[in-house]
């Protein structure tokens, strides 16, 4: 594959070199920086970005009528949404780097209410801008800038699941006065939903129809959120501008469940669980940008931020011929991170805007556990201390050129090289890991005929996916089926109750990827894309069964923990569109459709087939959405809809799952109140149904079957948008 890309890249330049000679040569373009403004659309950003931008602005994200980014992004046709609801780019959930203002958020930043958010920017490469995180791509969430212009906006809405109710509140307001150098807003928002869910599952061993034991569950989990951001910017003179950006949340889960579970000998336990978690987030960035002169520009920004977690799960073990057991598992969970970005640009003589920068992060991680069995401190999970400390420090540097060479060819090259260090301290246990990240890339743009909505791009990036910190601690997860004795370490357990840790040895996945795209546009606002890409991963992650001497156990025990397998191929090719009936015809300017037809294989070589293939990667998907307004009323009415497969896949060497198929449909319908009010009526997941999942995994000579069946809910949400 490497060689067949380079060969690849070689040819395209050649054509281009020998294109370029048959013509006379044309004055350089001065370069620009593309920024969204109120005179450019959305498409007109992307078309500029040499290597390649979908910009979801303003004006796009008012007229939605959702709530969150999770929403928004699930209407894009460039967004994969994957069966178990995570979105991602090329069909890759898991491989998307997601940012907030450039940098990586503390939190999920897919739950981020819209009116905190400016505008949206998809790149499915990686650039050396922004950084060797990101084999699929990146999506950067840019937040509500200040304003010189003083309005407020508010919203409240509700929704209801499976009979449980919610609610969201959020409100903007942007204050200047005449003549000042001062900027300022402030915006808050508030949400609560609540989730039910219900599963019945069955296992068997081998040929058997008779279960080895079958059980039934039903949780109900809430959601809470409140969150405030501001920003002050203040212009002491035309060429400096300081911005000072802080916010602060508060985040809460409480939930509650019950399982019971009933084995073929006549065993049952019953497992009641009450659950809460609350996290306090708080950042204060300050930014510094001087316009050194009409080509040269500095930008130095300093980001602290931190949390506070608190979590507890409380259970209550009922089974027969057992003691009634109660079970405490909490956790305190302290961050902090410190961000220091520094950035210069300048444009030189033939047409070339040259970037460079230095990124600087240390990050901070400390847990306390406190884990009981009927009041008494749980024996098994102290061996490795009721304290841990993960400590991360990295370094970035990266040098970008884009070049405009002429009006129809335009090329973006650059380096980034990033060094992370880790140690990690588990009780008395220490453990150090460290790699470096080189990240080359090359991006081309080709306008056919010099028409700007005709564009062939190609785009060559090392990327890199490095292991969450949580993958690297051994701390463990027992399972609640095979629980640890009161007093003392833990016995043995199956296959299919295995513990979860993790290793502390992990390497990144490091990619070689390769786009190739064709876009045509049609009108101002119609376009149309066909791209076919490729990733070749080395070390990739996956899981891995093994029956191991482990700390809290007195005897051998299974557990489940990631490693870095072999090598992983990707090949896809996606099909995706946006058109405008203004466009077309004035019969149809009523009417705007999107969707997106993407087909994928991958491959690992370390693990044995079939289905050896990266897991949430589905053979194909489909998108569809459109919307049409009415001419007699101020009525928008639109449709959402998602197409999975059922498929089998198979990441790890002892695991097999099977998931059925997947199809989600979503109606809205928005009414334009007046100028400045609307309100937006959405009905999502209509065609709800339940969900069957089989996971197979070899029990000595046998194999062992779990089967779920797992109810699903739609979803009803009204929303009131004004400004005032």
């Amino acid at each position: 594959m490497n060689r067949g890309i380079a060969l690849g890249v070689v040819a395209v330049f050649a054509a281009q070199a020998e294109a370029q000679t048959d013509k006379p040569a044309e004055k350089p373009l001065s370069t620009q920086q593309v920024v969204v403004n109120g005179s450019q659309t959305d498409m007109d950003a992307g078309r500029d970005a040499i290597a390649g931008k979908i910009v979801i602005g303003k004006r796009r994200i008012a007229e939605s009528g959702v709530q969150n980014v999770a929403e928004l992004l699930r209407r894009e046709p460039a967004i994969s949404i994957g069966k178990d609801g995570r979105l991602g780019l090329l069909g890759l959930p898991g491989y998307t780097q997601i940012l907030v203002d450039g940098l990586p958020p503390p939190g999920d930043a897919l739950a981020i209410d819209l009116v905190h958010v400016e505008r949206i920017e998809i790149m499915k490469s990686a650039t050396a801008a922004t950084g060797p995180i990101g084999i699929a791509g990146t999506i950067n969430i840019v937040r509500r800038k200040a304003e010189r212009k003083a309005f407020t906006q508010a919203s409240a809405g509700a929704s209801s699941s499976g009979g449980r109710t919610g609610a969201n509140l959020s409100w903007m307001n942007n204050q200047i006065s005449k003549d000042s150098p001062f900027i300022y807003n402030m915006s808050v928002s508030a949400r609560r939903t609540s989730t039910p869910a219900a599963s019945h599952y069955v296992e068997t061993r081998g040929a058997s129809t008779v279960p080895e034991f079958e059980g039934d569950s039903a949780s109900s989990s809430v959601f809470q959120s409140t969150f405030a951001t501001s920003e002050l910017t203040w212009t002491p003179a035309p060429a400096h501008k300081l911005t000072f950006s802080p916010d602060i949340g508060r985040f809460k889960a409480p939930g509650s469940g019950i399982e019971e579970r009933r084995w073929l000998d006549g065993r049952t336990l019953a497992i009641a669980q009450n659950r809460g978690d609350t996290m306090d987030m708080w950042a204060l960035p300050l930014r510094w940008n001087w316009q050194v002169d009409a080509d040269n520009s500095l930008t130095l920004q300093f980001r602290m931020n931190g949390l506070r977690r608190d979590s507890e799960v409380l259970r209550r073990e009922d089974g027969s011929g057992e003691p009634l057991h109660l079970r405490r598992n909490a956790m305190q969970q302290t961050g902090r991170n410190r961000f220091l970005d520094l950035e210069f640009h300048t444009t030189l003589a033939g047409a070339h805007e040259i970037s460079m920068g230095a990124k600087l992060v240390h990050n901070d991680k400390d847990q306390v556990y406190d884990d009981t069995v009927d009041g008494q401190p749980d024996t098994s999970l102290l061996v490795l201390g009721r304290d841990s400390a993960a400590r991360m420090d990295s370094g970035r540097l990266f040098l970008q050129d884009e070049w405009r060479i002429d009006r129809s060819l335009a090329l973006n090259a650059g380096l980034s090289a990033e060094r992370r260090g880790y140690t990690f301290d588990e009780g008395q246990v220490r453990n150090r890991a460290d790699f470096n990240m080189w990240s080359p890339s090359l991006h081309l743009s080709k306008k056919l005929g010099g028409d700007r909505k005709r564009q062939f791009r190609l785009s060559l990036a090392r990327s890199f996916q490095p292991p969450e910190t949580e993958q690297m601690l051994l701390h463990p997860a027992i399972d609640r089926f095979a629980p640890c004795q009161p007093g003392r370490l833990c016995g043995a357990n199956g296959i299919d109750t295995a513990d979860r840790t993790g290793n502390p040895k992990l390497q990144p996945e490091r990619a070689l990827g390769l786009n190739l795209s064709y876009t045509h546009g049609i009108g101002s606002g119609s376009e149309v894309l066909v791209e076919w890409y490729a990733r070749d991963i080395q070390q990739k992650i996956g899981w891995e069964y093994a029956l191991a001497d482990v700390a809290w156990a007195s005897v051998p025990r299974w557990v489940v923990r990631p490693v870095n397998l072999g090598q992983a191929t990707v090949r896809g090719v996606n099909l995706e569109g946006r058109v405008a009936g203004k466009d077309l015809s004035k019969d149809v300017a009523a009417l705007e459709v999107h969707g997106s037809l993407g087909f994928a294989r991958s491959e690992l070589s370390d693990v044995p087939g079939p289905d050896n293939r990266i897991a949430g990667q589905s053979p194909w998907r489909l998108k569809f959405g459109g919307s049409y307004t009415l001419k007699a009323m101020p009525l928008k009415l639109g449709v959402e809809a998602n197409v999975l497969p059922s498929d089998w896949v198979r990441d790890s060497v002892k695991q097999h799952i099977y998931t059925s198929g997947k199809t989600t449909l979503g109606l809205n319908g928005t009414w334009k109140i007046d100028a400045k009010s609307r309100l937006t009526l959405n009905f999502d997941n209509l065609l709800h149904k339940t969900n069957t999942r089989i996971e197979e995994l070899p029990s000595g000579p046998a194999l062992l079957r779990l089967t779920t069946g797992s109810v699903d809910y739609a979803r009803i949400s009204v929303k009131f948008d004004t400004s005032l």
